[in-house]
């Protein structure tokens, strides 16, 4: 993984209040995960990276490899 990915898994599990998350998990099954989770990581992602996702895409992906790819494209 490159340093770009390692930066958006460590914001997300930041987000999450998760020690780590990997590229194949589904983050809409941690613990935290919920609307406001939803609205926080929404925010993160226009903060760092000026993308807007609405909050029904961001719980439709199946696993955070998908969002990243979205983000990072």
């Amino acid at each position: 993984m490159d340093e770009k990915q390692n930066e958006f898994l460590s914001q997300l599990a930041g987000v999450l209040e998760v020690d780590s998350i990997t590229p194949q998990d589904d983050y809409r099954q941690t613990p935290l995960w919920g609307s406001l989770t939803c609205f926080a990581l929404k925010v993160t992602i226009m903060q760092h990276y000026g993308l807007d996702i609405p909050l029904k895409e961001l719980d439709s992906f199946s696993d955070v490899n998908a969002l990243m790819e979205k983000v990072l494209a």
